[in-house]
């Protein structure tokens, strides 16, 4: 019998008993209709609720039995390995090799070789030399790219060996790296030259093509560079004149002469001597020194000539008197005669009696 049961059985025992007694004391109908609604609900309450709550309080929940441990699956063997070490691999630049050192380790997945390390080993290189080829020496990152290719397993071209690398090292040797240091710094200094020669020819066109066009532009260009320093610039107005006209290949502006330094003055110019009309003066013989000094055909120096008293030159003297003659060239052909005295050969000499008027 459960408690619920026994709380009905007792309110209907207690609802029977007040309704006797009722009628045994003769109560009024009205008391005994409350006396029975008022225990017909007090026993609905007591079934419906208190009993279920302690029932619920005084019965522990079932205890779950825990789930059995998933049995681990088992580990694998470990793979074969094998070192290898100083390999040289090809990289974009053909001279320049990158140096392989790594553990080469592999799972047999087929039987029939005698040695699946060679086929592990051989596959493994094979992706590097493949991994390699597209990297230049001086790439940082091919390492990490070269080493993140290798450790992906993969099978060989037989399927008898699946194979990766592990610790791989890829690196370039001094030597190789010393040479790579120096051709950087040799492209550099041809990079450098390069812009240094294309400066110095933008320079060289802008003073030529902009700047000393005239002897005014180079006085403005000149002023240009400080503009507080007038009178110094008024000062070398001659020299920027000079100037100018030697980058063009000409004689200075007429009206700038003037203004040239007196010991920079040529004391003569070959377009004052006596000429044709075209402008061109008559074929002679001029001299300039190193100070721009013209000296005419009258002022030739006699160190320019041989020495008349040395009897060697005698037959230099007659040439010199025939080529003077033939050039229309009397006067100056008069005085090579009285310089090495050709009037007193009888006729002209010859290099036989040339050396016999030299015993003489």
């Amino acid at each position: 019998m459960t408690r619920d049961t026994r709380v009905v059985l007792t309110g209907g025992t207690a609802l029977a008993l007040a309704l006797t007694a009722g009628s045994l004391l003769e109560w009024a109908d009205w008391v005994n209709i409350v006396l029975a609604v008022a225990l017909i609900v007090g026993t609905g309450v007591l079934a419906t609720r208190g009993p279920d709550r302690r029932e619920s309080r005084s019965i522990p929940p079932p205890r779950q039995q825990p789930e059995p441990e998933p049995v681990p699956a088992p580990q694998p063997p470990p793979p074969a390995s094998r070192e290898v070490t100083s390999v040289r691999l090809p990289s974009s630049e053909g001279d320049i090799p990158f140096t392989l050192s790594c553990t080469v380790q592999w799972y047999q997945l087929a039987h029939g070789h005698p040695d699946p390390g060679v086929l592990a080993v051989q596959a493994v290189l094979h992706r590097a030399h493949q991994a390699a080829r597209s990297h230049h020496p001086e790439d940082t990152g091919a390492v990490h790219a070269i080493a993140a290719t290798l450790s992906h397993p993969a099978t060989d071209s037989t399927n008898t060996v699946r194979a990766w690398a592990a610790e791989v090292r890829v690196y370039v040797n001094e030597e190789h790296r010393a040479y790579l240091r120096d051709m950087a710094a040799l492209r550099r200094q041809q990079h450098l030259a390069k812009l240094e020669i294309a400066n110095e020819r933008f320079v060289r066109e802008y003073l030529t093509d902009e700047v000393l066009t005239s002897a005014g532009s180079t006085v403005v260009w000149w002023l240009a560079r400080d503009k507080s320093k007038v009178e110094e610039t008024v000062d070398l107005i001659g020299s920027l004149a000079r100037l100018s006209a030697a980058a063009r290949d000409t004689e200075v502006d007429e009206a700038f002469r003037s203004l040239v330094p007196e010991h920079l003055r040529p004391t003569a110019r070959l377009d004052q001597q006596p000429g044709l009309d075209n402008g061109f003066a008559e074929p002679g013989l001029f001299v300039v020194d190193s100070s721009g000094v013209v000296t005419g055909p009258d002022e030739v120096p006699d160190e320019l000539l041989p020495d008349p008293a040395d009897e060697r030159h005698a037959l230099f003297g007659r040439d010199l008197v025939d080529l003077l003659v033939r050039h229309d060239h009397p006067d100056l052909a008069a005085k090579a005669r009285d310089r090495y005295g050709v009037d007193d050969w009888s006729s002209g000499p010859t290099p036989d009696n040339a050396d016999q008027h030299q015993a003489s």
